[in-house]
């Protein structure tokens, strides 16, 4: 993640017949945020609304043609702030570009 650590959180995603259940790492590469389990299969998180839910848990909404609610458990709340405030960096910019 661009010098900063792994972080790691339990990721559930609907989606498929089974959905997505399973801890995996979150990681950000040119400024989309990726979920990537340990076999390395990966899926792109791109929000359209990011939700705090607890000290621990974030929501990202990324649209019924996405993965829907994708929701993050991490092992702390420094973990999860430090996503979400990547997140929401990278949806404002987002919406920038669509405003422009």
């Amino acid at each position: 993640m661009n010098g900063i650590k792994d972080v790691w959180a339990m990721v559930i995603a609907p989606g498929g017949e089974a959905g997505y259940v399973k801890r995996s790492r979150i990681h950000f590469e040119r400024g989309i945020c990726f979920v990537v389990d340990p076999v390395r299969n990966m899926f792109e998180v791109v929000p359209k609304k990011i939700e705090r839910v607890d000290a621990v848990t974030l929501v990202a909404s990324t649209g019924f043609w996405h993965y829907g609610d994708v929701r993050m458990i991490f092992d702390s709340s420094a973990d999860a702030d430090m996503i979400e405030q990547k997140l929401k960096s990278e949806l404002s910019k987002s919406k920038g570009k669509n405003l422009g």
